[in-house]
């Protein structure tokens, strides 16, 4: 059973903007539809295994592991109240939207957006994953800690602080940190942990302190505030927000069909990472003409293996479809031309570090006297708590501090955070709901506005979508071939199963495992369903998503390069 309801969550989300959701209409005007794919309807549990979810959850522990959260469903809802409010816009904006639809698992393949992208692009990581599970580590004194650095040489100096030396062990770590975001896995020399393990929580931290390494605790519930998931401010009384003169269309620019919700606004994206991108990429799907901007040479994802074509697979998974230019603003002649482009757009979308947008002029107050009809957009990683455990944002001290990984895991595991990069996935969902919102607000009063996301907030969001209490027949269950995983929560799902496996129905979970288990995982995934009883094989890998049926139209192809998730929304004219 899941814990939350995608159309509760579209109603709620709706309602915090003054919008009602009545007999499946935002505002009286516009049809939501959340429908599941054909056949039986998948409950949680099944979408998670169907889609790898569990697959990318449990790579670095060797076997797929569920989700305790349901991530997907919440996902789902996230797209459809963003579709909702899009459909509302392109009404305001005179375009003959009736209505939205979204496929229940659209949500889900957010989080194995860059995962399927690498999966499917032929290219193949710098290393070898070797070892143990990488960070969180566990202190002498107990206490899970999750581990954020930026650079090699911090992350040298603070393995020798704690007693480890050489480029050997601490060197043959180190790509593997940095490319877990990316590999859905950590795996370390053993002599990592063990060094971890010989000291107290202050003494790692002090450690950590003296070279610019953050490290914070795991919590094992969820800290107060942050529940609201986006703000929404206008810019100061009395200005105009006429929007500003266009200049000519750039001939690279992708231009949307011209009944896209967002067809003509224009979004300039300042991002880096997958929070901001992947909000961009949402908006341009929605029809919104998106300017990445980036740094000379390029975003450092451009070229990064795994590589699909010519391009990182990750980078072409979140920013495919967008006109990329470089500037230099750390200069000022590349200053001004990033504060012309502001002047021009419909949305600045950026997630600079705390206090970066003030010092370069470009915070929402200075941006507005400019161009009072924007939509300033800010994706950032604690704002929505008072006091951050630490200046970096990663999505992984993130989840630590958030209390996200205690509520992953069945009781007595380790409440270690997902490799799925659940926060930075959810925190850039809520970004372009923000952002939507903030377009949607304009169109209504006339006024741009400030509109802000974080990724704390996400994780707040996240953890409100907690599942049931995990039984016998939730999980991936072994089969003679492959895993398998059932939706048989609820009493009559369980009898069907029963039946299905041509046990009475007075059978134990026991029994219903061991009759699975002389089947195989796809021969039970074809029969199951046709008894009423949903059930997915759990894919071992990615590779193959493209080909399931119950999946078609919802990925596409980046070129010929590789499948990533394609456009979530159906629009009825």
């Amino acid at each position: 059973m899941s814990g939350v309801d995608a159309g509760a969550l579209v109603a709620d989300h709706l309602a915090r903007l003054g919008v009602t959701l009545r007999d499946g209409r935002a505002g009286g005007q516009v049809r939501v539809c959340v429908d599941p794919p054909p056949g039986p309807a998948e409950p949680e549990a099944v979408t998670q295994a169907r889609t790898g979810l569990m697959t990318v959850h449990g790579r670095e522990y060797g076997a797929p592991r569920r989700l305790g959260l349901d991530v997907a469903t919440v996902a789902t809802g996230i797209l459809a109240a963003q579709g909702a409010l899009a459909a509302l816009l392109g009404r305001h904006r005179g375009l003959p939207v009736q209505g939205v639809t979204v496929r229940g698992p659209a949500g889900a393949l957010q989080f194995v957006r860059h995962h399927l992208a690498i999966a499917t692009g032929g290219g193949a990581f710098p290393f070898r994953p070797a070892g143990v599970p990488g960070p969180p580590f566990r202190t002498a004194d107990g206490v899970w800690a999750e581990i954020e650095v930026l650079a090699g040489d911090d992350w040298a100096a603070f393995w020798r602080r704690l007693g480890l030396d050489g480029a050997g062990v601490v060197g043959a770590a180190w790509l593997p940190f940095v490319y877990r975001y990316l590999a859905g896995e950590c795996r370390v020399p053993p002599e990592l942990p063990a060094a971890f393990a010989r000291h107290t929580l202050a003494e790692v931290r002090a450690a950590a302190g003296a070279c610019g390494v953050a490290v914070v605790p795991v919590r094992r519930t969820p800290p107060p505030g942050a529940a609201q998931p986006w703000t929404v401010d206008p810019h100061g009384a009395g200005t105009d927000a006429r929007r500003p003169e266009r200049k000519s269309p750039d001939a690279r620019r992708r231009t949307a069909p011209p009944d896209a919700p967002l067809h003509g606004l224009r979004v300039v994206e300042v991002t880096s990472r997958l929070q901001g991108p992947l909000a961009g990429r949402l908006l341009g799907q929605l029809g919104a003409e998106v300017t990445k901007v980036e740094p000379p040479g390029g975003d450092f994802g451009r070229h990064s293996p795994p590589l699909a074509g010519e391009h990182g697979a990750a980078y072409l998974a979140y920013n495919e479809g967008k006109r990329v230019v470089e500037i230099d603003y750390k200069h000022a002649a590349g200053l001004a031309e990033l504060g012309e482009l502001a002047a021009e757009a419909d949305v600045f979308l950026h997630n600079w570090r705390p206090g970066r947008a003030e010092a370069l002029g470009l915070d929402a107050a200075a941006v507005a006297r400019a161009n009072p009809a924007v939509v300033y957009a800010y994706a950032s990683g604690w704002d929505g708590i008072a006091d951050p455990p630490c200046p970096i944002a990663g999505d992984f001290v993130v989840q630590a501090h958030a209390g996200t990984g205690a509520l992953l895991h069945p009781s007595g595991e380790a409440p270690v955070p997902s490799r799925l990069t659940l926060v930075d996935v959810a925190g850039g969902l809520l970004a372009a709901e923000a952002v939507l919102a903030g377009l949607l607000h304009r169109e209504r009063t006339g006024r741009g506005c400030r509109v802000g996301s974080s990724l704390i907030r996400a994780a707040s969001a996240l953890a409100a979508a907690a599942g049931s209490p995990w039984g016998p027949l939730d999980g991936p269950l072994e089969t003679a071939a492959g895993r398998l995983v059932v939706g048989a929560a609820d009493p009559a799902a369980a009898r069907r199963l029963r039946a299905a496996c041509g046990l009475p129905g007075t059978a134990g979970d026991a029994e219903v495992r061991a009759r699975l288990g002389r089947g195989t995982a796809a021969q039970w995934a074809q029969a199951l369903p046709a008894a009423g009883v949903p059930a997915a094989e759990v894919p071992a890998g990615l590779a193959a998503l493209p080909d399931d049926p119950r999946l078609a139209g919802l990925l596409a192809r980046s070129g010929d390069a590789c499948w990533v998730p394609g456009v979530p929304w159906s629009f009825d004219a």
